[in-house]
């Protein structure tokens, strides 16, 4: 039993952890207005490992929260009009 309490605890430590990584993405995006950030910007905006960014824009893409655009091989992110 204490095994399981353990391991919903943490489940909700990273689930909190995530949201506020989440916001913490979404802030660096929103914050250039419309020309948008490469990936790159973002990395080295949040401190985050590149894998991480790429996991939480995903994540953003599809809340319909981040939207991209391709110019050559970049990505440029930048937040969705609502």
């Amino acid at each position: 039993m204490l095994l399981f309490l353990t391991l919903v605890t943490m489940a909700i430590k990273m689930e909190v952890v995530n949201q506020m990584e989440d916001e913490k993405v979404f802030e660096i995006v929103k914050s250039s207005g419309n020309t948008g950030r490469t990936i790159t910007e973002i990395v080295s905006m949040s401190r985050l490992p590149r894998s991480v960014v790429r996991i939480l824009l995903a994540r953003l893409e599809g809340a319909e929260k981040v939207g991209f655009r391709k110019i050559g091989m970049a990505k440029i992110y930048s937040a969705e009009v609502q």
